[in-house]
């Protein structure tokens, strides 16, 4: 269920940084993108706030709203046209991927394992190899005793609520004629009150298969979402020629899909 305190829509990233596709609230994982009807009456000339994974890099403005479209086997997300609010402490306007209404949402500023000393990177690395492989569900033979690797991790902690580790971690099959992928999406907690405390799994999705047509969950964005300042993780899933999105959040102390969109694409 969309939460409306993230207001009427989630907004990504287009074809350009002038461009969002509209991931509306009817839009949902049990709904066809053309079965609904979106009002542009709604977004026109709405103000909203920019974020890159747990920043706020900028506002933009709608000023244009565009249909969803369709082709005999293909469908698009509807679209806006954007005025983006000048820049006055960098040279050029930082690249942004996920939008909210503004005010709805709050920055939730994390740290990457990119940008991590290389120590502090490698104990990172090696904690969630660690989660990873203690997760129950490994049912696929093929993928037991190969290495986990991290394609991407953030580090953050929310207010009154444990660290946290979000991660996409996969393990790859590489054979010539019939390369497989496991992919796991990761969030896990630390107690650091308590000392010694590890890190333990919260949340966790995984699938596997051929590694070209294998759905591929990441991580776009960590914001407080509402006046709650509720801890909530935008992921986007890719899966053949196209995507959706979804809203995990920790509700009462427990991590939880709130809400996934339709499938755009191909």
């Amino acid at each position: 269920m969309w939460d409306s305190t993230a207001g009427p829509a989630l907004f990504v990233l287009g074809a350009t940084e002038q461009e969002a596709y509209v991931i509306a609230p009817q839009y949902t994982d049990t709904t066809a993108i053309d079965s609904t009807r979106l009002d542009p009456g709604l977004l026109r000339s709405m103000q909203l706030d920019l974020f890159t994974a747990g920043s706020r890099v900028g506002q933009a403005r709608i000023r244009a709203v565009t249909g969803s479209t369709r082709t005999d086997s293909c469908r698009a997300w509807p679209s806006v046209r954007l005025d983006r609010a000048p820049v006055t402490d960098s040279a050029s306007a930082p690249e942004w991927m996920v939008a909210f209404e503004a005010k709805h949402v709050a920055e939730w500023p994390i740290d990457s394992i990119a940008g991590l000393a290389a120590a502090d990177s490698a104990r990172m690395a090696a904690d969630i190899a660690r989660i990873a492989s203690s997760l129950p569900g490994d049912t696929a033979a093929a993928f037991r005793g190969l290495p986990f690797v991290v394609t991407k991790a953030w580090r953050t902690r929310a207010p009154g609520a444990p660290q946290l580790i979000a991660a996409v971690v996969v393990r790859n099959v590489n054979q010539e004629a019939n390369p497989r992928q496991e992919r796991i999406l990761l969030l896990a907690e630390r107690d650091t009150s308590v000392a010694g405390a590890r890190y333990t799994p919260r949340y966790a999705e995984r699938v596997a298969g051929l590694e070209e047509t294998v759905e591929a969950a990441d991580l776009i964005a960590m914001v407080l979402l509402g006046s709650e300042r509720r801890p909530t993780i935008v992921v986007a899933r890719e899966a053949g020629a196209g995507s959706s999105y979804a809203l995990i959040e920790r509700i009462d102390g427990v991590w939880q899909r709130r809400w996934t969109s339709a499938y755009a694409g191909c």
